[in-house]
């Protein structure tokens, strides 16, 4: 033990009875010339004398630790939550901490230097979440930024933006918006609103897109009038809602770009003694597992981003060094009763909400 009471390695592989070499192969994962009998031993004397790996040790022997670095745009976010769940479980499930940096990217000075603090700790990953495209402002100091860890030797991974100089996962939302268009047309709705999210960047930009494409396969307009653009929150929908009521008549059917914000469109519109699933129809999207507590559960789009995450570490742990590999995921729409078939529910309102 050191002189303040911490068990060291050394203390370790001599209880064990191995040397320090086999203790670090074994504690650090580097086990393929450690018998499993021996790997066993050791790991049952680091957990009887309470050894914790050093990190920043391991880091200077391996050049890297066995830490990830996560970069994401805001904490809490409707979007970025499940992406970090899948990290900490991919992570967790691989024996790796990670270290969370919050960072617009447009915020060029700061997003630099949580990189470099990131860097510093010598991570083995790191995986940045975006929502912004390739080419928006502050993203050429970002990559430059995280081509410096690739040089010290970090695997770097972006979920949620394509075309950049690194591998990257994402998910097609245009084309799930546009499933999710065209099964609200087949059901029998014929005059929507889309409620986008400003914050969300290219995202609600191809939700958009995906969701007027996918009613056009349908043979269907969205008229440029009937996109609206609110903050991508509750807050957000709320305010949304707002509008929609002053506009009449009311569209049967509202998409807004994720599920956030067709909650707080929700709230309003009860507030006026609008009934979601009668007098008009709301769809969301990301699938928050909320929706199934909401009344009436909230027709919406599932994202897979938990499993972005485990493809984003399969990337990462790949025996392939070249970057820009792209993996893409699809989404799929979820109708739920807040988007009923038109001749069961839906009805006209005859008055004026304001």
């Amino acid at each position: 033990m050191t002189e303040n009471g911490a068990v060291t390695l050394e203390d370790v592989a001599r209880e064990a009875e191995v040397s320090v070499s086999t203790a670090s192969r074994t504690l650090n994962g580097r086990t393929g010339r450690v018998s499993e009998t021996t790997q066993a031993r050791v790991r049952a004397v680091a957990t009887r004398l309470g050894y914790a790996t050093n990190l920043a040790a391991q880091a200077v022997a391996l050049g890297r630790s066995r830490a990830v670095g996560l970069v994401v745009g805001d904490i809490p976010d409707d979007y970025q939550n499940p992406v970090m769940t899948g990290v900490f479980h991919a992570a967790t499930k691989r024996g790796m901490l990670v270290t969370t940096a919050v960072a617009q990217t447009a915020a060029i000075d700061a997003t630099s230097s949580a990189i470099r603090l990131l860097r510093g700790q010598r991570p083995s990953v790191i995986v940045y979440v975006g929502t912004d495209s390739s080419t928006s402002e502050g993203m050429t100091e970002l990559a430059a930024e995280l081509t410096h860890a690739e040089a010290e030797g970090c695997r770097v991974v972006v979920i949620g933006v394509a075309g950049m100089p690194f591998d990257s996962v994402v998910v097609d939302d245009r084309r799930a918006a546009a499933a999710l268009a065209s099964s609200l047309a087949g059901i029998g709705y014929r005059d929507p609103m889309i409620v986008g999210g400003v914050g969300l960047g290219q995202i609600s930009r191809d939700r958009t897109a995906g969701f007027i494409e996918g009613w056009a396969q349908s043979g269907l307009t969205v008229p440029l009038d009937r996109v609206l653009q609110q903050a991508s929150s509750h807050d957000g929908g709320y305010r949304a809602a707002g509008e929609i009521l002053r506009r009449q008549p009311l569209p049967d059917v509202v998409f807004c770009v994720n599920d956030s914000m067709a909650i707080g469109l929700s709230v309003r519109l009860r507030e006026q003694g609008i009934v979601i699933g009668r007098d008009i129809a709301v769809a969301g999207c990301d699938d928050m597992p909320a929706l199934r507590d909401i009344d009436p559960p909230l027709t919406t789009i599932h994202l897979p981003w938990l499993e972005a995450a485990e493809e984003a570490f399969r990337l990462a742990e790949s025996e392939e060094r070249a970057s820009g590999r792209c993996v893409v995921l699809e989404g799929y729409p979820v109708l739920r009763t807040s988007t009923p078939e038109l001749t069961d529910a839906l009805s006209p309102v005859p008055h004026t909400h304001l």
